[in-house]
């Protein structure tokens, strides 16, 4: 007449469910995309803000102060816009992956975190 208790899960395990996996994903994907792009034009020993991933802006180098360096800018802008979209395209992926496993082992345990009740 015993009872059984349940086989405790690691405070890992427990932490670890797939909502808040996708949460943390989709708040570093949201941090990649809009998060400023420095980039240094030539001849500069600081760094200018060209934009973010999302939308590029390109108005520092446009004058023809010391030479029209917009085309530098441009394409060094737009090498690290696509460098950061392609990480925030990565971290989706592995988000994705890691959710879609974290619900099939918890669908196999039979500890599915069931949220439509």
């Amino acid at each position: 007449m015993g009872t059984e208790a349940e086989p405790t899960r690691s405070k890992i395990r427990t932490w670890v469910t797939p909502s808040r996996v996708g949460w943390l994903g989709t708040a570093a994907v949201v941090l990649l995309l809009a998060l400023p792009i420095y980039v240094r034009g030539p001849g500069d020993h600081e760094m200018a803000i060209c934009g973010n991933a999302l939308a590029t802006d390109l108005d520092f180098w446009a004058g023809p102060s010391d030479g029209n360096y917009w085309e530098i800018a441009y394409r060094s802008c737009n090498s690290k816009r696509i460098d950061r979209i392609g990480k925030a395209v990565g971290v989706l992926s592995i988000t994705v992956l890691t959710v879609t496993l974290l619900a099939a082992r918890g669908r196999r345990d039979g500890t599915a975190d069931d949220s439509r009740t």
